[in-house]
């Protein structure tokens, strides 16, 4: 999730950029959701100009997507191909948190420490825990002087919160609705830690949290 302000420009220019910014956003967000739920099947060679028709858009914005998409692994784009889907797993997934639990486990410290306090409405965006986990996770490391660890673990949030929704878990054979109370319950209190700026606290729930998202796959696999 981009925290960033846009600040408009002069002119038409700027308002056609932002147009064409959020048509790509868009397009991405369709992109990611086809790729976790199986639309697109692991291994599927598609051509952009099949997903551009299908999404009634140009190859322009295709292309910007997949960028994105390409930096989570999730797709590989070859000259004379096209879009590959690659063989990602949900262990894959999993694996970006196990990584991101150890972040806060063992924290890098190569920046200096920010003094932002956390703010709550960071969290209106996410839609699930895993997109929780992100927000909270990323600010409790910049508070840390891990930036780069934020970094990282900020560009996982769209694919981490949209993993864990209802219907992309339960495509991955993955009952997600099950122990979710439990999981908010761990949320609520990494955010109250969080804006009583009490980094250890914060830090216990948050691998807590790591924890149970990582258990999911393996103690609430749905019948289907």
């Amino acid at each position: 999730m981009d925290r960033s302000t846009s600040h408009p420009g002069r002119g038409g220019d700027d308002r056609g950029g932002i147009r064409r910014s959020l048509l790509r956003d868009a397009v991405f967000v369709r992109l990611l959701d086809n790729v976790l739920r199986g639309v697109y099947r692991r291994g599927q060679r598609i051509r952009l100009d099949t997903i551009a028709d299908d999404m009634r858009v140009s190859r322009t914005p295709v292309r910007e997507a997949l960028a994105p998409l390409e930096a989570l692994r999730l797709v590989t784009v070859q000259r004379y191909v096209g879009v590959v889907i690659t063989n990602w797993t949900v262990e894959h997934m999993t694996e970006r948190i196990r990584i991101a639990r150890t972040m806060l486990t063992e924290p890098s410290a190569g920046t200096e420490s920010s003094i932002d306090r956390f703010d709550p409405a960071w969290l209106r965006e996410c839609v699930t825990e895993g997109g929780a986990f992100v927000e909270l996770g990323s600010w409790w490391l910049r508070r840390h002087g891990a930036a780069v660890s934020a970094d990282w673990l900020m560009s996982q949030h769209a694919l981490l919160d949209a993993f864990f929704t209802d219907d992309v878990a339960l495509a991955n054979g993955i009952d997600a609705v099950v122990a979710r109370r439990e999981r908010m319950q761990i949320v609520d209190r990494a955010v109250a830690a969080a804006e009583a700026d009490a980094l250890d606290e914060c830090a216990v729930a948050l691998v807590e949290l790591a924890s149970a998202l990582i258990a999911m796959p393996d103690r609430f696999r749905s019948a289907a």
